[in-house]
């Protein structure tokens, strides 16, 4: 992944403050075209910018099951249909290749191994991309959590893609029961201390 990229992914991260991935502020529609040249001088106008109608944003359901079925192809490494779903924008994070894309899943395969547990999915928006945004613990580091996350625009189509994480540690469910016990007994005993 293009180091401008990570730290534009990293800064949405930051802005939502939940494991989230960004997308580069691409504009919604594209320049206007030129003019053709005209033979009489004319004054200068500003025309009024033309946008294209917003479409409606997925439902959280849409977006949930997309994600779901990109993961599973991309757990499967079935990229084929990943890829196809991938807009240019997501595409060029791999050189728009699609061996470069394999061979970056292959090494994750061999690096990270499977899915081990699922921490959380949640589904966000920003700047007019829907995120599924999915973290988990894998089999070579189950105590690192990392996000991965689909931007996807209106029609479920990838805007964008990346993974991010590897920094912090996985809740430990044992240390966590622990702590809400220890932190249960210590509530109550300050309540029999005010009752006293």
């Amino acid at each position: 992944m293009r180091p401008v990229r990570l730290l534009a992914l990293t800064a949405l991260l930051l802005a939502f403050q939940t494991p989230a991935l960004a997308v580069m502020r691409i504009p919604a529609t594209p320049p206007p075209a030129s003019q053709p040249p005209s033979s009489q001088p004319k004054a200068k106008t500003v025309a009024p910018a033309v946008t294209a109608p917003a479409l409606p944003a997925m439902s959280k359901d849409a977006v949930l099951k997309r994600g779901r079925q990109l993961i599973e192809w991309f757990y499967a490494q079935n990229l084929d249909p990943v890829w196809t779903a991938f807009l240019p924008t997501a595409r060029a994070d791999f050189g728009g290749d699609l061996v470069a894309f394999k061979a970056y899943r292959a090494m994750g395969v061999t690096t990270y191994g499977k899915e081990s547990r699922l921490i959380s999915e949640e589904v966000q928006q920003r700047d007019g991309v829907t995120y599924y945004l999915r973290t988990a613990t894998f089999e070579r580091g189950p105590k690192v959590l990392w996000t991965l996350a689909f931007g996807l625009n209106a029609q479920g189509q990838v805007v964008t893609f990346g993974i991010l994480g590897g920094t912090e540690p996985a809740p430990d469910k044992q240390a966590t029961g622990r702590q809400a016990q220890a932190m249960g007994r210590q509530a109550t005993g300050r309540a029999g201390a005010a009752q006293q």
